[in-house]
Formats: C-alpha cells, sequence, structure tokens
C-alpha cells in the first residue's frame, strides 16, 4: 500500500484555503490517493508494474455524497486484509497466524474461494484508490468544489474544451 496526494503526484494545487480542512493545517484540502499492488511481484516502476491494468476507486466526486469515502476504504481494507492472509503461511510458525486470519475473514462473510479471488485481484492488478475526489466540497459538505460541479468537469461533449478539467477533483 502507497499513500500520496494528487497534489505531490501530480503537481495540484490544493483546493480551497485557510478556512478549509483544518485537519490539514489550514492550507486548503488535498486529495488522497491510495495505491494497492503487489510490489514484491511488482515492484514499483519495473516493466511488470507498468503493466498492471489500473482500476480506480472514487469517493465523493460530489461532496455531499458521504457515504462514497468510507465505502472505497473500507473495501480497499478488506482487498489487503485478503492478499495478507492469503500469502501466509511462509513458514511451519505461521499456520496458526494463518488459520486465525482465513477464520476472521470467514466471520466476515468471506469465505476460501473469495479470499484467493480477491488476494488474486490484488496481486494481478493496481487499485488506485480517491476517497475523497472532491476534497473540498466533502469538507463543505457540498456538492460542488467551489463553484464547479466535478461531474460536469469532463471533456465530453463540449464545444469549449477550455472550460473543463478546471476542478482538482
Amino acid at each position: 500500500v502507497y499513500l500520496t496526494t494528487a497534489q505531490n503526484k501530480y503537481g495540484l494545487p490544493v483546493a480551497g484555503g485557510p478556512d478549509d480542512c483544518k485537519y490539514e493545517n489550514g492550507n486548503g484540502c488535498l486529495n488522497y490517493i491510495l495505491e494497492i499492488q503487489d510490489y514484491t511481484k511488482h515492484p514499483q516502476g519495473s516493466p511488470s508494474s507498468d503493466l498492471l491494468p489500473d482500476v480506480v476507486w472514487s469517493g465523493a466526486l460530489h461532496g455531499n455524497e458521504r457515504v462514497g469515502p468510507t465505502v472505497v476504504v473500507e473495501t480497499s481494507l478488506l482487498m489487503v486484509e485478503c492478499a495478507a492472509c492469503e500469502a501466509l503461511p511462509k513458514k511451519p510458525s505461521d499456520i496458526p497466524k494463518a488459520l486465525e486470519c482465513r477464520s476472521d475473514l470467514r466471520s466476515k462473510g468471506i469465505d476460501d474461494a473469495n479470499r484467493k479471488w480477491i488476494a488474486r485481484l490484488v496481486s494481478s492488478r493496481k487499485l488506485v484508490v480517491v476517497p475523497t475526489a472532491n476534497a473540498l466540497g466533502y469538507d463543505r459538505n457540498t456538492r460542488r468544489e467551489g463553484p464547479i460541479d466535478p461531474n460536469r468537469d469532463f471533456p465530453y461533449d463540449l464545444l469549449d474544451y477550455t472550460k473543463c478539467m478546471q476542478s482538482i477533483a
């Protein structure tokens, strides 16, 4: 798991100002990105890593859609848990831990076949998770990022393409 921000990865500015996202020390809102992949099998920047299909999950494209961030974070956690559990045991002393891990997953409704399938997804893809694509709107509990509706900010079916891709989301 690798955690970064759109600001660090892509050089984007923060959304908002000193009165927004107070947990960010009054500098505006960062857009966090969580990347999940099997970095042992596919080290970052390796040819195999570059060939992995990307799966992107975003929550809160509209800031007032409150459940999205929780759903993508909890699903990410479950996927990482399945992958870590499936990787056990590496040595005989890991067997009790592997059995306990698999039992815990079964108690969450993840049977052995699904655990293996989810672990395979993690080992064969790069999952890019953006919990709050519209961090400013989420902080303000509003649909828009300032004056912009991020859902209308894509370069599709427009006469003037200079009026799109204006939001950080």
